[in-house]
């Protein structure tokens, strides 16, 4: 009889045994398959696409890219509500409308001026946005790489529109954008309220010796002035651009012919000579002498990204109508 109880409890013993066995391998298969489910789905939140960069070159970028790098793009891609994990940062000190629109340390600063290689790796990128095609080479080692081009788009419509594309975010664009035409519709009944509608715009950068006209789609906000807002240069100016005499987004000319190129308006900016005299010539203009000129701040007017263009129309709208009420 004792013998039986043992070989029962044996049996019983041994039963147990392989329902646990048997009810950890189910387990086991549960998990596994559980585990395979959520890897699939993150797969497909994570898969990727083929897009056509702005240099003609196809490249597989993540569907939705959460790490992303740029050397230079840093206003499109806040505009898009999407923080890079990596900038250049050194083009925020001209670029100050920009800081409200990240917290504070949230970049990873990844050069002052040119990219550090070491420091793209280290925030280890999903994706790289590029102005440079020299340096897309060096970039693929480390993440895909989109090679962007603010000058191949005709407007920040296109702009906006593009990278939205590029990163996955076009609902982002449309939003912006929205957004943006409100606001730029706003600035531009507050000025033709004040101003008489063949009134003209100049925009200065003074400089030591001589002094640039800004153009019509350059930074020194040449592209939310006259693009953005649709105010119009002097005809002297609208020549210069016109026929391409001017190459890129300024053009340099003496303190002596200043006068030819004045408008209704004179803004300035004088960042090259801070605290410097200037020529007679510029201080012997009527807009000067009756304190009739609007000077813009380098910090916030030497970027032309699409969120610093919205908040320069902004500004020139509220300086214009306020100069205008003081001239009344």
């Amino acid at each position: 009889m004792m013998f039986n109880k043992l070989n029962m409890k044996l049996i019983l013993l041994m039963v147990l045994s392989m329902m646990l066995i048997l009810t950890g391998c189910g387990s086991n298969k549960s998990n596994k398959a559980q585990e395979e489910q959520k890897n699939e789905n993150v797969q497909a939140e994570t898969g990727t696409r083929t897009i056509t960069d702005d240099i003609g070159r196809k490249v597989e970028v993540p569907d939705k890219p959460v790490r992303i790098v740029t050397d230079w793009y840093l206003g499109q891609l806040l505009a898009l509500d999407v923080t890079p994990v990596g900038a250049v940062m050194a083009n925020l000190d001209y670029a100050a409308y920009l800081k409200d629109y990240y917290k504070e340390d949230a970049i990873e600063n990844i050069g002052d001026g040119e990219a550090s290689l070491e420091k793209v790796m280290e925030v280890n990128p999903d994706l790289i946005i590029t102005w440079d095609k020299e340096a897309v080479e060096k970039y693929e080692k480390i993440a895909p790489t989109i090679v962007f081009s603010d000058t191949t788009h005709k407007s920040i419509h296109e702009e906006i529109k593009a990278m939205g594309e590029y990163l996955g975010r076009t609902d982002q664009a449309e939003q912006f954008l929205g957004d943006f035409d409100k606001r730029i519709a706003a600035a531009k009944e507050k000025i033709n309220k004040v101003i008489n509608k063949d009134s003209t715009f100049t925009i200065f950068d003074l400089g030591k010796k001589n002094l640039s006209v800004i153009a019509p789609n350059g930074v020194v906000g040449g592209r939310a002035l006259y693009e953005t807002l649709g105010m119009t240069p002097p005809p002297k100016v609208k020549e210069l651009f016109d026929t391409k005499q001017a190459d890129g987004n300024r053009y340099e000319i003496s303190y002596e012919v200043v006068n030819d190129y004045v408008g209704d308006y004179v803004i300035e900016m004088n960042f090259f000579n801070k605290g410097g005299s200037l020529p007679t010539t510029w201080t012997n203009l009527d807009a000067v002498k009756k304190g009739e000129v609007i000077t813009l701040a380098p910090e916030y007017y030497f970027a032309s990204d699409p969120v610093s263009v919205l908040h320069q129309a902004e500004d020139l709208a509220n300086k214009i109508e306020k100069l205008t009420k003081e001239k009344k």
